[in-house]
């Protein structure tokens, strides 16, 4: 395509929400280019509305947007309706894959002290959420609503433990954990790594017992007791391992689910839906909160274990980029048709975790949730995220 604007081209979304002057240029205006921002332009008020994107090879993709520029499933008065919650972008093969290239996070993170610090301090402020109202932002109070795996039960009962052990019970609570965790760990087959890991467990199974390790692993790296951090270090090997099972098999259950039937209506659980939709707004919300437990799960556990690694050698391997949902009330949404206005409403909905500076130029701190918060702090340092709360768009 041609540098030069289309005639009656509209200025593209980020500039006219930032109120600024827009180049009219594809595949990107000067300002989003030079701040580094995906460049959107509207698409003639036409219905369904939808967004062209511009790729930097100049390809063009058509995404349906609701109202506001995202890409996600429109409300059931739109039209399009059925092709959205039919075919929604986080069953898409393409947005489970991870991004390594090189970009404003280098491929070494050096995390500062405060973000450090912050950082552990969300994981254990979350994990006694989790015990107190039965979720928290990486663990959704619907997700284990129907069938609660054992692993995940076991790993419930010894939090619970550990958030009431006194002087006198600690050691005996501690030996509690390390027991749990080693039937946890010796309970899988030491063979199934690579891709036969993968398959001989379903993405729930996977999911649950990546959850109570990561549990386990936040409780023993970072209480302060010198035999538990020993022992959590044995199997920071195994929870990375897990985690990389983990996404895995949710590229591998889409690619099963293909040519599926679609899921009966009368089991719309997590668990039984998994990572399929019947196209109907409470089995793609099911759905969703299946595949955004995942994403969670995963980047926490990448998270945990580069936040060790620095605190031990200085540095940590950037994980690469995958995206998550991050509009501000997405996650907390009671039913499906909250967490569907929620989409409608807000400024954004979704971003790749290495693309944080995308976030900081096109949006505010309040758009988005607080797992978002904690991962654009450990990624770009405290004082980067509360010049963020403090700008204005």
């Amino acid at each position: 395509m041609t540098d030069s604007a289309p005639p009656k081209r509209l200025a593209c979304i980020p500039c006219t929400k930032a109120k600024r002057k827009c180049s009219k240029q594809t595949p990107s205006c000067h300002r989003c280019k030079d701040k580094h921002i995906v460049c959107r332009y509207p698409a003639p008020r036409i219905a369904p509305p939808y967004d062209l994107v511009f790729s930097q090879d100049g390809a063009v993709s058509v995404i349906p947007t609701p109202s506001d520029g995202n890409p996600l499933p429109t409300p059931p008065s739109q039209l399009g309706t059925a092709d959205a919650l039919q075919n929604p972008w986080f069953l898409s093969p393409s947005s489970w894959t991870i991004d390594h290239k090189t970009g404003p996070i280098p491929s070494q993170i050096y995390f500062s002290d405060e973000a450090l610090t912050y950082f552990i301090g969300q994981l254990q402020v979350w994990l006694k959420q989790w015990t107190t109202e039965g979720r928290c932002p990486f663990i959704h109070s619907q997700l284990w609503r129907i069938h609660l795996p054992e692993s995940v039960q076991d790993a419930f009962t010894a939090l619970s433990s550990y958030h009431s052990k006194t002087p006198a019970t600690e050691k005996m609570v501690l030996r509690i954990i390390e027991t749990r965790v080693n039937n946890l760990v010796g309970g899988q087959n030491p063979d199934n790594v690579g891709d036969f890991g993968v398959v001989m467990l379903d993405p729930a199974c996977h999911l649950a017992r990546t959850q109570a390790l990561l549990i386990y692993k936040i409780i023993r790296l970072f209480d302060g007791d010198i035999r538990a951090r020993a022992q959590a270090e044995k199997n920071i090997d195994t929870l990375a391992l897990w985690a990389r099972q983990l996404w895995q098999s949710a590229g591998l259950g889409l690619t099963a689910n293909h040519h599926k039937d679609l899921v009966n209506r009368s089991n719309p659980d997590p668990v039984g839906t998994q990572l399929r939709t019947d196209g109907s707004l409470s089995c793609t919300w099911q759905a969703w909160i299946f595949s955004e437990s995942i994403r969670r799960t995963y980047l926490a556990a990448t998270l945990t274990e580069a936040v060790y690694m620095t605190l031990k050698q200085g540095w940590a391997p950037c994980p690469g980029g995958i995206i998550v949902s991050c509009g501000a009330g997405l996650w907390d949404a009671p039913s499906a048709f909250a967490w569907m206005n929620h989409y409608q409403s807000n400024p954004v909905n979704t971003i790749r975790c290495v693309d944080g500076e995308q976030l900081f130029s096109s949006a505010r701190a309040s758009d988005v949730d607080e797992f978002c918060h904690a991962t654009m702090i450990v990624s770009y340092g405290l004082e980067r995220f509360e010049r963020w709360c403090n700008e204005k768009i």
